[in-house]
């Protein structure tokens, strides 16, 4: 019986030796988040994402604006989940011209990311002197906090050879 819970306790040591936690998910191999493509210099330029949790789990791929038939500015973002878990964005558009804004940010919308899904976002301006915009990303479930603070993650660490 003693041995078995020797036994037990060294295996219960060794697991924990080989995982690290973290506060966020763990994402796929090769799929860069916004953390990454930051440290890399590609971010998309028109993009932010304002959860630093949310940077560790989710990529933009693309950032695209054009004129819509009428004049009007519009813009398309592709976001995409880098982990196993639901996650549940906020986004909205700023939009600003050769003065500065041009009109209120657009109102937030929901936008849902299935595990290792993509998801688009779009909007369009109504004035027509808007010349850029700008997309802002938030966590939607911060007020509860989709990565609640003290919740870990076990992560399992990469063999060291």
């Amino acid at each position: 019986m003693m041995f078995r819970t020797a036994l037990g306790a060294a295996l219960a040591i060794l697991a924990t030796g080989c995982t690290t936690p973290q506060s966020t998910p763990p994402t796929v191999a090769g799929c860069p988040t916004w953390a990454q493509q930051q440290a890399l210099g590609n971010p998309a330029p028109a993009a932010q994402v304002l959860s630093p949790e949310l940077a560790q789990v989710i990529g933009v791929q693309e950032v695209a604006t054009h004129r819509t038939a009428g004049g009007m500015a519009a813009v398309q973002a592709s976001v995409y989940n880098c982990s196993d878990v639901d996650v549940v964005l906020s986004m909205r558009t700023r939009f600003t011209g050769d003065r500065g804004q041009t009109e209120p940010p657009s109102a937030w919308k929901i936008v849902h990311l299935p595990p290792r899904a993509q998801a688009m976002y779009g909007e369009t301006a109504i004035s027509p002197m808007t010349r850029r915009v700008a997309v802002d990303i938030y966590d939607a479930n911060r007020g509860q906090s989709q990565f609640a603070p003290g919740q870990q993650y076990s992560v399992p660490m990469p063999s060291q050879q």
